[in-house]
């Protein structure tokens, strides 16, 4: 199963605005992961995020996806610090 990976446009401006491009480079391979299997690498959101899921990236970033099973989608939602939680 291969999902095809959309970032929001949103995502992207706080992707480019918080990173530099060296850690760029790090998330793009860790969300690429995503395109196997995006339920093993992430955990689901509860209460009132159901739909979402997470990913940790180096250990003071979250990136927020959802997962379409239908069209084998994977859309970044978000990416914030974790003190912005």
């Amino acid at each position: 199963m291969v999902y095809r990976i959309d970032i929001t446009e949103t995502a992207q401006k706080e992707i480019f605005k918080k990173l530099e491009p060296f850690l760029i480079e790090r998330l793009d391979k860790r969300i690429k992961k995503l395109e196997d299997e995006p339920k093993i690498y992430g955990k689901p959101l509860k209460r009132p995020l159901i739909g979402i899921w997470e990913i940790r990236f180096e250990k003071r970033w979250r990136v927020w996806y959802k997962i379409n099973d239908d069209q084998k989608l994977v859309e970044i939602v978000g990416f914030k610090h974790k003190d912005e939680m």
